[in-house]
């Protein structure tokens, strides 16, 4: 009876660090990607291409970030062609799923508004972070419709 005691406690314990290094893992995700909108709205091309792991799948926009300089070279394409007016945007929602091992998908969605505060875009993109010798980043990125009233899940 004591060794089943035990050997249930070693489960308990093991299911614990690894619900905890999931938690983690998480959290330095979630960490990173309001970071990452920090130097997006701060129009920071250089500290924007440090979240990424290149080769990056940009999905729906056709394009493989190859280099760090690709991805430099595409978020100032997009921010050239932003909405009009753009000022900063705001974090609505964030969901963080484990997909695979050392893979996440981060489901963030949010809001785009100009300097006097008005909407100009509600959207919602679909991250895959990987686990790297550098840390957790970026591996490819997809623009999703947004429901309204339903959050990423």
């Amino acid at each position: 009876m004591k060794k089943l005691i035990i050997i249930f406690c070693i489960i308990f314990v093991a299911s614990c660090s690894v619900n905890n290094e999931d938690d983690l893992n998480r959290f330095e995700i979630q960490k990173l990607y309001r970071l990452y909108v920090d130097d997006f709205i701060a129009n920071d091309f250089e500290s924007i291409a440090s979240y990424f792991d290149v080769p990056v799948d940009f999905k729906s926009f056709n394009d493989i970030a190859e280099t760090n300089e690709d991805v430099i070279r595409f978020y100032k394409d997009l921010k050239a062609n932003i909405q009009e007016g753009y000022a900063y945007s705001v974090i609505d929602n964030i969901s963080v799923t484990n997909i695979k091992v050392d893979s996440y998908l981060l489901c963030a969605d949010y809001s785009r508004y100009n300097k006097n505060d008005k909407l100009l875009f509600e959207g919602r993109t679909h991250y895959v972070y990987i686990n790297t010798a550098d840390g957790w980043k970026i591996n490819s990125l997809e623009p999703k419709d947004r429901i309204t009233y339903v959050p990423c899940i």
